[in-house]
């Protein structure tokens, strides 16, 4: 085993000395030339010359000497350097090629080679550090399905809510013009909205008559539960504002906080919308299901006081257009006999 170490750490070694040694070697030929050069000047100096002008000549071609013995060496050590950085960022096969069999540039023909096994070798890593953290992430969504689905099971009329809320929050940002990831993390909080009713006692998620002062009170703390669920998982940070606030309303008489306008987050804005426009164009146990029509024209009445204009003229252009289909609606029923929107949503 020691051998192998040894072994290997002098041929770690190997190209480091051989640079040197190559740098040496040019250096060494460079100043023996200029310094050969500058002698014979100075002897012909010497002879050619009076006493004073050649000691004045002597020193001048010293200077020149050192001067151009200097300027050749930065030159071709500069060339080579910039050859190599060159070569290391163009990271194209044909340059490594072109260098290593070009003798005149073969100071770094060991090193570039090297520079770029290390080089793929950390993209291949990155890439599999990617495709991993990807696979996990998809594990995380597909487990935020399941628990979504175990919610909206817990009672028949809300099979599906979930699922629902998620595409049309999805369709609404995506209309809106926001960027994919964010369009993504919206439905993502969209399909979450409700995972504080795990935090719910059944008979009240199960109960079909109207629910008394208190018992609202306690189901209405489902969106603080379900924060209080998502906080702690980091990946899941931003998805809160749209479980914990998707029940504000723009003019402040919503819960759990009573945000006014802007003070609501975009994300729980739409979630707010999707949701309420689902709640009412499906059947519950306190309503039969509403034409999406109708749901839109309540939606539009209440936009600028309880739900955010914006998102609901998006809403209204999918559902006008075709691009955001509602299926499986009942006859529409007249809004005077039903209770009043804040209760049905």
């Amino acid at each position: 085993m020691q051998n192998v170490g040894s072994r290997a750490s002098w041929q770690s070694t190997v190209p480091g000395t051989r640079i040197r040694w190559r740098v040496f070697a040019r250096f060494l030929a460079i100043f023996a030339a200029t310094t050969t050069i500058t002698v014979l000047a100075m002897l012909v100096a010497q002879r050619m010359l009076r006493p004073v002008p050649a000691g004045w000549a002597v020193v001048f071609i010293e200077l020149v000497g050192s001067g151009t013995a200097a300027l050749l060496m930065t030159m071709w050590l500069h060339r080579r350097i910039q050859r190599l950085v060159h070569a290391i960022q163009s990271g194209l096969p044909a340059r490594e090629n072109e260098i290593s069999t070009d003798p005149s540039d073969d100071l770094f023909a060991e090193v570039i080679p090297t520079w770029r096994n290390a080089v793929k070798t950390m993209q291949d890593r990155g890439q599999e550090k990617n495709e991993e953290a990807r696979g996990h992430y998809e594990t995380l969504k597909d487990l935020m399905r399941m628990i979504a689905k175990a919610v909206d099971e817990r009672t028949a009329y809300l099979r599906g809510h979930s699922e629902r809320v998620a595409a049309y929050a999805a369709a609404i940002a995506w209309k809106m013009g926001l960027d994919e990831e964010r369009v993504e993390r919206i439905r993502l909080a969209a399909l979450l909205h409700d995972i504080g009713c795990l935090g719910i006692e059944d008979y009240l998620v199960m109960k079909t008559a109207p629910l008394t002062p208190e018992e609202f009170e306690i189901v209405k703390a489902h969106t603080v539960k379900g924060a209080a669920i998502l906080r702690p998982i980091t990946m899941l940070q931003d998805l809160v504002p749209g479980v914990e606030l998707h029940h504000e309303s723009l003019d402040g008489m919503g819960y759990p906080y009573g945000l006014k306008g802007d003070q609501i987050p975009l994300m729980a804005r739409v979630v707010a919308v999707a949701d309420s426009f689902d709640a009412m164009t499906t059947p519950r146990p306190y309503q039969a299901a509403m034409n999406a029509d109708y749901v839109l024209d309540i939606l539009l009445r209440l936009s600028g006081t309880r739900y955010d204009p914006t998102v609901v003229r998006a809403l209204a252009e999918l559902v006008t257009t075709g691009a955001l289909e509602v299926k499986n609606v009942r006859t529409p029923v007249s809004f005077r006999m039903r209770k009043q929107v804040a209760e049905l949503v």
